[in-house]
């Protein structure tokens, strides 16, 4: 336990507290506080004084006697039975319930209090709270006689023993009442059995919410600052009756009976004791402070009568006014009893005349575990758990832990990214000394003339393709016939097209819009096309005209274009050169058809022609690529041969042996699924070819050749 507590007592709308220190050789009261609307009923109220009186209104005589009742002293509480008035909650919710309406929150004066005791040098102090008996709602819980023991259990410094086990209380609990109960916020304090053997147990159940919770809610739902360290949230019932055994100090299973009177300025509280275990609690929310001391006095005595209780031989007084009238009423009635003020049993009681500081002094009591009161005391706490706070505490909010365990994550987390990035850095410079290792290997004057040769190869495709498109630039039909429509379009302006599409091969229909009649004949006459259509349209005051027209195209081609596949078809049919240029086929030289009539005159029988299907830099590629086509052509009719070219160094994979360039064109298109998109025709002379083997060809029924032979 702490070496210094805070007790606090919470009323309906006040708070009184108590800072208790414990040294080795005395426990000490540091200071106290109050806060909350108590604090304005001592201040001078308006008309206190005669002359505060409003001007020209005379004052009356105060000997008016105003009397309810057969007693003419006010004591008239005489009908006033307790059993009578179980059932009257009223007071008791309009003086600390919180049922009716929002609950007090006295966040800003727990602040206050707290800030006081850290100027006093006391930071953070573990907080003990008393709860009025206004707040609190007591449940006499009745068990059927033990078969097993006949006897009652033996009685200890704090009273019987519970006589069933927490759970099995709270499952009686919840037949018996009929408000909502906390499990968490439930305590039990054992009584005397009945007359008829039945074992009592009186339960302290918390309303739900309250001053206490609904502060505590709102402190922790502070982002700035951190909740207060609350232990404890006990009753006066079970506070008072602790208090009480500390003081008279009654051995274990004594006959001895005491009475305790609590009188404050909302309600009184009355406890009936035998030996250390309470018998009966009264809560009597009518009967106030502000009441006679023998209209207390009777009130007790007649509780007293209806209770059994008999001869008491202890009499305890708690009150906030006239303390000392209120003693000598008791001592009066109660000649033969003796009696205590609770106020001077305890550390620095006789310093301060207010009852609320007693209930502050107790909670404290609990905490600081003084071995003159702390075995009296009955194990109840009406505080979740989730108010309590973690024994691990630190000087600042959980915004704070938060953001530094979110630093700690991301630094962690750049520092891994930092390190991956640097091994991934560590391999990729790995990787890059290799790479440089091999190439400072490499033969730098190969790799030059690799680099020329694919140099000097691009400009042999780059010219190559602007000669095709400078031979092929308007032959498409549909792009020239669309240029000379939208061109003739642009010139008449006001016209234009909706939708172009083809009718045949040689015109196309146009569906288009015009905002002049006369530009549409016009157009049609330009083009040389026929009007199938003429539609007029008014839209928005505007004439406009929907036109359909057919325009034939110029499908004449370009002499060049002519030229050109005049020169290639009769190179072709003197099977002079292969029909498709390959990546080392030489360039094609003009010839005169008196030329090209003789070469098909003078066709060499020995020549041969193949269908080259692949061109590689390397023999195990060409002969991967040879084994492939092999397999695809099922070991057919047409043989699969690599040729190495001495001109260029390459390796070419050809299909088949043919005499002619028909056939070997022939085959090139039956089987145009088979071979891929580039192939092309060469022919092969002198030692490359084999007569035989080239007849052998023709005849579509040679052998495989030997792998061994050059194409």
């Amino acid at each position: 336990m702490s070496a210094h507590a805070l007790g606090i007592m919470v009323s309906a709308d006040a708070l009184h507290a108590v800072l208790l220190e414990r040294t080795d050789e005395e426990t000490s009261v540091q200071f106290r506080w109050s806060s909350g609307s108590s604090d304005a009923r001592g201040g001078d109220l308006p008309f206190e004084e005669p002359g505060d009186m409003t001007p020209d209104v005379e004052e009356e005589s105060d000997d008016v006697t105003i009397q309810f009742g057969d007693d003419g002293g006010g004591g008239s509480d005489d009908m006033f039975m307790g059993s009578e008035f179980d059932d009257i909650d009223g007071g008791s919710e309009a003086l600390g319930g919180d049922e009716g309406g929002e609950a007090w929150n006295f966040q800003v004066e727990l602040d206050n209090l707290l800030d006081e005791c850290a100027e006093r040098g006391y930071e953070d102090p573990e907080i003990a709270f008393c709860s009025s008996t206004s707040q609190i709602d007591d449940v006499e819980l009745r068990l059927p006689p033990d078969e097993t023991d006949a006897e009652e259990a033996e009685e200890t410094e704090h009273g019987l023993p519970l006589p069933a086990s927490r759970s099995t209380l709270l499952d009686m609990l919840e037949e018996q009442y009929e408000g909502e109960a906390d499990g968490e916020r439930v305590g039990f304090v054992p009584m005397h059995r009945t007359g008829d053997g039945y074992q009592r147990v009186l339960a302290l159940v918390a309303r739900p919410g309250g001053p206490v919770l609904s502060t505590l809610d709102s402190m922790q739902d502070q982002t700035l600052s951190r909740s207060p360290q609350t232990r404890l949230l006990d009753a006066e019932v079970s506070l008072y009756l602790g208090l009480a055994r500390s003081v008279l100090q009654l051995p274990p299973g004594t006959p001895e009976k005491t009475i305790f009177v609590r009188s404050g300025t909302d309600d009184t509280l009355v406890l009936f004791i035998e030996g250390n275990t309470l018998r009966q609690s009264e809560h009597l929310p009518e009967l106030t402070a502000e009441d006679s001391a023998e209209t207390i006095c009777s009130r007790v005595l007649l509780l007293q009568d209806e209770y059994g209780m008999g001869q008491v031989q202890h009499l305890m007084l708690v009150a906030e006014e006239d303390e000392e009238v209120l003693a000598s009423a008791f001592k009066s009635y109660f000649s033969t009893a003796e009696l205590h003020v609770l106020r001077s049993h305890l550390p620095g009681g006789d310093d301060t005349d207010a009852e609320a500081y007693v209930g502050a002094t107790g909670a404290a009591l609990r905490l600081l575990d003084d071995a003159a009161f702390a075995p009296h005391f009955q194990p109840v706490n009406l505080l979740a758990k989730e108010y309590v706070p973690s024994r691990l505490r630190l000087p600042v909010g959980w915004p704070v832990p938060a953001m530094l365990t979110l630093l700690a994550i991301a630094t962690l987390g750049f520092v891994w990214l930092y390190f991956v990035n640097a091994s991934t850095i560590s391999e990729k410079r790995t990787a890059l000394r290799a790479l440089e290792q091999k190439v400072n290997q490499v033969d730098q004057e190969a790799l030059q003339r690799r680099i020329d040769s694919m140099k000097a190869m691009t400009t042999e495709y780059a010219a190559a393709n602007k000669t095709i498109g400078g031979l092929l630039q308007g032959s498409n039909k549909w792009s020239s016939g669309l240029a000379t429509v939208t061109g003739q379009m642009n010139d008449l302006r006001g016209l234009t097209i909706n939708q172009w599409s083809p009718q045949s091969g040689t015109e196309v229909t146009i569906l288009g819009r015009s905002n002049d009649r006369s530009k549409v004949v016009e157009l049609a006459q330009r083009l040389d096309g026929r009007i199938l259509g003429l539609t007029f349209t008014e839209t928005r005051d505007v004439s406009l005209y929907d036109f359909e027209l057919t325009v034939p195209l110029d499908t004449t081609k370009p002499e060049a274009i002519e030229y050109w596949r005049e020169q290639r078809g009769e190179q072709l049919a003197a099977g002079t050169e292969a029909v498709d240029v390959g990546p080392d086929a030489p360039a094609p030289e003009a010839e005169s058809t008196g030329d090209a009539q003789a070469r098909r005159d003078t066709l060499d029988a020995s020549s041969v022609w193949t269908v080259v299907v692949a061109s590689v830099l390397e023999s195990a590629a060409a002969e991967e690529t040879a084994r492939r086509f092999r397999e695809r052509l099922d070991g057919g009719s047409h043989p699969v041969q690599v040729r190495h070219s001495p001109e260029n160094g390459r390796y070419r994979v050809g299909i088949g042996r043919f005499v002619s360039v028909q056939n070997a064109l022939a085959m090139l298109q039956d089987m145009s699924g088979t071979l891929p998109e580039g192939a092309w025709l060469l022919k092969m002379t002198g030692e490359d070819a084999d007569p035989a083997s080239a007849g052998a060809a023709a005849s579509t029924s040679s052998n495989q050749p030997d792998a061994e032979r050059s194409v």
